[in-house]
């Protein structure tokens, strides 16, 4: 499986986006992302619900197929 991203589906007008194989993987770039793009010192549970809300699940040969080269 492929886990996916997406800020502006948090509700941010924001075209941020993120990819991993493993949620494991996935939050660590979606936390630094939110320092770095909206000043979130710490993420609130609020917050949190919410991007675990966003993040979809996708058979992974569909998410390669998605990549651009």
């Amino acid at each position: 499986m492929a886990y996916k991203f997406s800020c502006r589906d948090t509700g941010l007008d924001c075209d941020f986006k993120a990819e991993a194989e493993t949620m494991d993987e996935l939050m660590p770039k979606i936390a630094e992302h939110g320092k770095q793009a909206h000043d979130m010192a710490e993420i609130s549970d609020e917050t949190m619900q919410k991007v675990k809300a966003a993040i979809t699940e996708e058979p992974k040969n569909e998410s390669e197929s998605d990549k651009k080269e």
